[in-house]
């Protein structure tokens, strides 16, 4: 693991423990990215929204709270949430208001960052409970547009970084009825399935929560950057846990951000230079 890297990690881990340490460390990891042309930078957990937004040459509609209240409000959401905990005797929040406590600088971020940018197709790889995959997919419906199609194989404790075991049948189980009619579940690995995903669809959100494996992280952001637009989102969870997205985002120059509540999660606009237009991005169409 590279100096560099766990500089950045470390940096993370005081913000989130030491909340004061906070503005220190989005400084530091800021003239970090500068020094390296691209990299990691922290940012407030309310303000990281803002930050892709402006990257995308546009302000929010509405401020990242709205959409947290949103989610607080949503019916399907919290029946399905009360009915799953208590049927599979799950303890992990006391309620659904206390999930929501933890929301705003975790995955309520991709709910945002989903209502704002109204993508039509988003990808993600890993769905085991559908914890995260239920919010996409209430972002989607809210929208009244797009389809989320979700990579995966069925979770198996102690086998490809998961800790816990969910059959096929019990796959996103945490995803209200009436929120499947926009999700398309396909069963497999991501190092087969993603490259053709992203090749058939013009995808326009990518999210990684797959194997957290250095090699399989550093794979799907390079087909994802490879075979999306310019201007498409790339996000990612447990990014601390090795360099692969701190180390994708220097090597190709991108502005990645991570949010200091939570500086496990990371997100950035894909960007591509003057070389790349002149020779070309994309998918090539066979001569003649």
């Amino acid at each position: 693991m590279s100096r560099s890297f766990h500089l950045v990690r470390r940096l993370g881990e005081i913000a989130k423990n030491y909340p004061a340490f906070g503005p220190a460390a989005a400084s530091l990891s800021r003239l970090r990215a500068g020094v390296h042309g691209g990299g990691l930078t922290y940012v407030a957990s309310t303000a990281i929204m803002d930050c892709m937004l402006a990257d995308l040459g546009r302000a929010a509609r509405q401020p990242l709270d709205a959409y947290i209240a949103e989610l607080r409000g949503d019916v399907p959401l919290s029946e399905t949430f009360e009915t799953e905990s208590r049927r599979r005797k799950l303890a992990k929040y006391a309620s659904w208001d206390q999930r929501i406590e933890r929301l705003t600088g975790n995955i309520g971020l991709y709910y945002a960052l989903v209502r704002e940018l109204r993508p039509t197709v988003v990808v993600e790889t890993g769905t085991a409970t559908g914890s995260m995959t239920s919010l996409l997919l209430a972002a989607l419906h809210r929208n009244a547009h797009g389809k989320l199609i979700s990579i995966d194989l069925p979770a198996v404790a102690g086998k490809l970084s998961m800790d816990i075991d969910v059959t096929e049948s019990e796959t996103g189980y945490w995803i209200p009825q009436g929120y499947r009619d926009r999700w398309d579940y396909r069963k497999g690995d991501a190092k087969v399935l993603l490259p053709r995903v992203l090749v058939e669809e013009r995808v326009d959100f990518f999210i990684h929560d797959s194997l957290h494996s250095t090699s399989h992280m550093a794979f799907e952001y390079a087909i994802a950057r490879a075979l999306m637009p310019e201007n498409a989102v790339i996000m990612s969870d447990d990014i601390l846990w090795n360099p692969s997205f701190d180390a994708f985002a220097k090597l190709n120059g991108l502005k990645a951000y991570a949010p200091i509540g939570n500086p496990n999660i990371g997100a950035l606009v894909n960007k591509f230079g003057a070389e790349e237009h002149a020779l070309g991005v994309g998918v090539a169409e066979p001569a003649g």
